[in-house]
């Protein structure tokens, strides 16, 4: 009575064991940038975690980073991942380096690499590229710094003949 019951408890096994999906982790990279801001000497790291396919992955797996400038200054963070983190830091040369320590859907990842802060951004020609709404802290910026009323108060003067048709 026993040996049928070791039996049919290890044939019980084996069949959950085929039964069950084998489930692989994804590979992961990591993607580390700049972007431009707004205020001036200012930019953006960004820290991404890709899939093969270069799209971003979603994960509450740990992510640990940090970011040396040249003085040897640091900011280390470690915290949940869910996506893509922007950092704001004084145009300058940094060392980033991220460590993903994965979860289960994903594999670990980690990267360093030596990025340049740059802030390329040019309020007057931003418009020009069509970014019309695109970013309200950019529109509320241009609009605070970069808008001349002396330009458009010769609406009402009465000599100014385009408008005395």
């Amino acid at each position: 009575m026993k040996r049928k019951i070791i039996i049919i408890l290890a044939i019980l096994a084996v069949c959950i064991l085929l039964a069950s999906p084998v489930v692989a982790k994804q590979k992961v990279k990591v993607k580390i940038s700049t972007d431009d801001c707004v205020i001036k000497n200012k930019g953006y790291i960004v820290i991404k975690l890709v899939d093969k396919n270069g799209r971003e992955i979603r994960s509450n797996g740990m992510i640990k980073y940090t970011i040396t400038d040249d003085n040897g200054n640091y900011k280390w963070v470690s915290k949940s991942y869910g996506s893509g983190i922007r950092v704001k830091y004084d145009v300058g040369h940094y060392n980033v380096n991220v460590v993903f320590k994965g979860d289960s859907k994903y594999k670990g990842a980690e990267k360093t690499k030596d990025i340049t802060v740059t802030n390329d951004f040019d309020a007057y020609t931003y418009y020009d590229n069509h970014n019309w709404g695109l970013n309200q802290e950019v529109d509320d910026y241009i609009g605070d710094n970069y808008w001349n009323e002396e330009i458009y108060d010769d609406v009402d003067d009465p000599e100014n003949e385009a408008w005395n048709i």
